[in-house]
């Protein structure tokens, strides 16, 4: 799971060190850098892929750098703790503001033990297991040199953190974007979810021992659902659609032709089940803008069961009070700044406890109110 993401010079991320459980919830007003604590790792997730370059616009552009800083080196670092061993990896990216251009610096990764990957402007220095200096190389500035290490015998622990920060899935799910049919198989979902069927169909080539638990809590939520069907449409294609109905009369509805509470549902449940025991870390914005209120609470209680077991982390931003007040009490981050100055952040049980318990009111209506700080 990650226990720390390091980030300086990103946005309203100054020098910004957030620490993080096995579920955490960042909480703040618009504006406060929640959003792009989960650019940043959905930008090294593409990076560690060998999907992108920090070249491209939804990586690590100039614009990315923080206005008022006149420094143009971002930092990055995150500490990763797989099977009880603590690894860290540090990226840097320098910027050319007037060539809007950028290039990485340096990339290592290490752990307890010592090194296992460097990479220093343009020349790579990999490391064995037992931490041995093996075979140097140059690299392209403009990617990342760890995504072109091939998995070999000795570089086992290199190959276990790239396969963990490439399954990491971070989503902020748009249930209208859904289709409702796929032609292929995706390992990753989509940020905005719209693969889901694409990557629902790997799924159930991979994991189909989890699918019963899983439609049967859909069917606790989804009133009158029987189940979801994959049939052929094409010779490569597949449509999803839901059941509806009783024994003697059913109905079947398209992906599309659901409401869009409903394909949230069936997304989020989706991610919290059937990714169980893949060494999943998910990094969820707003969840639950498109559920109904007796919709959410079973949602939050399955991912909390699940998170720390079969689910090894999750880590929302929200702002709905629901979701303040089920997991902002001990499970809470705050994040805040002063005008436009850089983000800080306050676990929310400090400052609960500097408010003495916040009074009669709720986590939320202290927020909604401003009396947080």
């Amino acid at each position: 799971m990650f226990k720390r993401i390091y980030i300086d010079n990103y946005k309203s991320l100054v020098n910004f060190d957030l620490r993080l459980q096995d579920l955490t919830l960042l909480v703040g007003q618009n504006g406060t850098g929640k959003t792009a604590v989960l650019d940043v790792v959905y930008a090294l997730r593409r990076l560690l892929e060998g999907t992108a370059r920090v070249t491209d616009r939804d990586v690590f552009p100039p614009s990315s750098l923080t206005r008022w800083q006149e420094r143009a080196v971002q930092s990055f670092q995150l500490e990763v703790e797989l099977d009880g061993v603590a690894f860290r990896y540090r990226l840097e990216v320098e910027h050319d503001r007037r060539g809007r251009r950028a290039r990485i610096i340096l990339e290592t990764l290490s752990r307890s033990e010592g090194p296992l990957f460097s990479f220093v402007k343009g020349d790579v220095q990999l490391f064995r297991d037992d931490h041995s200096e093996g075979p140097p190389f140059k690299s392209d500035w403009r990617e990342s040199a760890l995504a072109r290490v091939v998995p070999v015998e000795d570089n086992h622990a290199l190959t276990c953190f790239l396969e963990f920060m490439r399954g990491a899935l971070v989503c902020s799910l748009n249930p209208p974007t859904l289709a409702s049919e796929a032609t292929g198989e995706d390992l990753i979902l989509a940020r905005d979810g719209r693969n889901f069927v694409d990557w629902y169909r790997h799924l159930l080539q991979e994991r189909q021992h989890l699918n019963p638990d899983y439609i049967q809590e859909l069917r606790r939520v989804l009133v009158g659902l029987r189940g979801l069907s994959l049939p052929k449409v094409g010779v490569d294609t597949r449509a999803l659609s839901a059941v509806f109905g009783e024994a003697g009369e059913t109905h079947e509805y398209m992906l599309h032709e659901l409401s869009d509470g409903q394909r949230a549902l069936i997304v989020l449940y989706a991610i919290t089940l059937l990714t169980a025991g893949q060494g999943t870390a998910l990094f969820i914005d707003e969840p639950v803008n498109y559920l109904g209120l007796r919709e959410i609470q079973p949602w939050l209680a399955a991912l909390a069961d699940a998170c720390g077991s079969e689910l090894p982390q999750a880590v929302l931003c929200s702002h709905h009070p629901e979701v303040i007040d089920y997991l902002g009490g001990d499970r809470g981050v705050l994040l805040w700044r002063d005008g436009l100055g850089p983000t800080r952040m306050d676990s929310v049980a400090d400052v609960l406890e500097s408010l003495e318990g916040g009074g009669p009111l709720r986590l939320s209506q202290l927020l909604a109110r401003g009396w947080e700080r």
